[in-house]
């Protein structure tokens, strides 16, 4: 069965971008000036992190240092109010919906080998994790998807400062992140940081910010299947809406109540395109910008020109 969302997607705003990329194996040196911030971290000689890059930062990068290795890459979906609201507002609008979209909706799918399985919620006040298969987290909790060392980790948390430094409240947004070190880097074939030039973001990223709404049992074969197993199916289904409307995803995975080894998970198509279309925005913004080629026998009836950009 599926729980009706009780937001409005179209009352929020996405946006994708790198929160940060670390690169290693260099000399410190000079740097040009950069949109991002720059980094040289002095516990990690050799290393080099940027927070904030562009893709025109990326550029720079990837002509100073052609060869440098990517040693961890952080992309983030920010989401914030669609229009300027009172802050107390606009608080529990975010609020709502890192609880009733993320925390009961994420579900990212990882590459064999990346990510240890891990989820839970971190408070911050306990300072201890804790599991949320048997309720939805606060929203100062920090959703976790991966320990910090897996090759890919997905976090969730309600993002008021940055780098320390709290953030004027319309900067305030709920980001859902994935971050990668070279085990997860190389899966995606991201080695050096040219690589990121060009990048399928969307296609490659996406599945690690899937959302589901729904569940239902696996269908069986029409020649097994009979009118009494179809009621019974129909009955499941419908006993696991109010877990869903209650707690969401967790109460299906690992350590929930309504775990169960054959359900399929029903896609949560409108939240997925609207991250798909800020992943897509953001590797329009890294695509490798193309050219008309010289033409060798113009067509003098028709102008042209001999090189446009595409």
């Amino acid at each position: 069965m599926t729980a009706r969302p009780p937001l409005d997607l179209s009352d929020f705003r996405f946006t994708a971008s790198i929160d940060y990329v670390t690169l290693k194996g260099l000399t410190k040196e000079l740097l040009p000036s950069l949109e991002g911030k720059a980094k040289w971290p002095r516990r990690s000689p050799g290393k080099l992190t940027v927070h904030d890059a562009t893709a025109a930062d990326i550029q720079s990068l990837a002509e100073i240092f052609p060869l440098a290795l990517i040693d961890e890459l952080e992309v983030s979906v920010d989401i914030r109010t669609a229009q300027p609201l009172k802050a107390e507002v606009q608080h529990e609008a975010l609020k709502a919906f890192k609880a009733e979209f993320v925390a009961k909706r994420l579900m990212p799918t990882f590459i064999d080998g990346t990510n240890s399985g891990f989820r839970g919620a971190y408070d911050h006040v306990l300072n201890r994790t804790i599991p949320y298969n048997y309720r939805v987290p606060t929203a100062f909790q920090q959703l976790l998807n991966g320990h910090r060392n897996d090759g890919v980790q997905v976090k969730c948390y309600f993002k008021r400062s940055d780098q320390r430094k709290a953030l004027p409240v319309d900067q305030h947004c709920i980001r859902v992140e994935v971050r990668m070190n070279m085990v997860g880097l190389n899966h995606h074939s991201l080695v050096t940081v040219r690589d990121l030039i060009g990048f399928k973001f969307r296609k490659e990223l996406m599945a690690y910010f899937t959302h589901v709404c729904g569940s239902r049992l696996r269908r069986v074969r029409k020649t097994r299947r009979t009118p009494l197993l179809d009621v019974l199916h129909s009955k499941l289904n419908e006993l696991d809406l109010p877990h869903w409307e209650r707690i969401g995803v967790g109460a299906f995975l690992p350590g929930g109540k309504r775990q169960k080894p054959n359900l399929v998970f029903k896609r949560d198509i409108a939240l997925n395109d609207r991250i798909g279309q800020a992943l897509g925005r953001l590797e329009r913004s890294f695509a490798v910008e193309k050219f008309v080629r010289f033409l060798v026998f113009p067509n003098e009836r028709r102008r042209v020109s001999t090189r446009v950009s595409a």
